[in-house]
């Protein structure tokens, strides 16, 4: 049996097993990797992060992930490798051509609010030296949010499928942590990671993946319950919860007349049609 026939058989058996769509819960008829290959060097992504999908959920990512990968991989530090760093141009070549907006926003930045974040990123010697040197700075505008909150939703889903073994239908609450903001802090940090005590084992070919991909989790199939704190590369860092529509309520009812607005909440109910015979 060939390589391609082979392939084909493992994913008719996987989608055999795994029928629905984790995302919307429509018939799968492929399988998506979350997180997706683009954002790991030389497409070293980690292994049974596979997850069955239909065409719409799993093509519909496509540019989000690919300019998220260009954020993702940029560095705060300066060893990157050569290959790294053709993979790196190749991205931003890519977005370049499906979304130069992104770029248009990314650049829309004054050389003063640059100057500011790579001192505070830094400090002021290193930072100044770091800007004369050519390094640059994002700006994380609205069209930028929201393709971090997009993925921060479709990240949920699949991490919430993995460790509860059903598909999510309820609540998401996602917060993309700025870990140059002066609330985070190392206590604060202390605080989202203590309620969270599993950590997963995440690499390929037995070689860790951690230095790219990394997460801390708790979960209940039971309670239909899931939180994480997820952080790829050196930068960016997710905090998600997902939470059934029962204990949803419980918790807005907890929360009223306290400030949430730091914090996205996404309703994600399955549709009747697409959530008969889902465990």
């Amino acid at each position: 049996m060939g390589e391609a026939n082979r392939k084909l058989n493992r994913r008719q058996i996987f989608l055999q097993e795994h029928p629905s769509c984790v995302y919307c819960g429509a018939a799968a008829t492929t399988s998506d990797h979350c997180p997706p290959r683009t954002f790991f060097e030389e497409r070293q992504w980690p292994e049974t992060y596979e997850f069955p999908a239909c065409e719409p959920c799993n093509g519909s990512a496509r540019l989000d992930e690919q300019a998220l990968a260009v954020l993702i991989r940029s560095k705060l530090t300066e060893n990157r490798s050569e290959s790294d760093q053709r993979e790196w141009e190749k991205l931003v070549r890519g977005v370049k051509n499906n979304q130069p907006h992104l770029i248009a926003e990314w650049q829309d930045i004054t050389p003063n609010e640059k100057k500011r974040t790579l001192r505070l990123a830094f400090g002021r010697e290193d930072g100044d030296r770091r800007r004369r040197e050519g390094w640059g700075m994002a700006n994380m505008g609205p069209e930028t949010q929201a393709m971090i909150s997009r993925f921060m939703t479709k990240l949920s889903k699949a991490l919430y499928y993995r460790h509860n073994n059903h598909i999510f239908d309820g609540v998401l609450y996602v917060n993309h942590i700025n870990r140059l903001s002066r609330d985070t802090t190392p206590e604060y940090m202390n605080s989202i990671l203590k309620m969270a005590p599993a950590v997963p084992e995440i690499g390929r070919n037995r070689k860790p993946l951690v230095d790219q991909f990394i997460y801390r989790f708790n979960h209940s199939p039971e309670h239909r319950v899931m939180y994480a704190v997820v952080q790829f590369g050196e930068q960016f860092i997710f905090q998600l919860i997902a939470i059934g529509p029962e204990m949803d309520a419980k918790l807005v009812e907890l929360n009223q007349g306290k400030d949430l607005s730091k914090i996205g909440r996404h309703e994600c109910f399955l549709s009747s049609a697409s959530s008969k015979g889902i465990a």
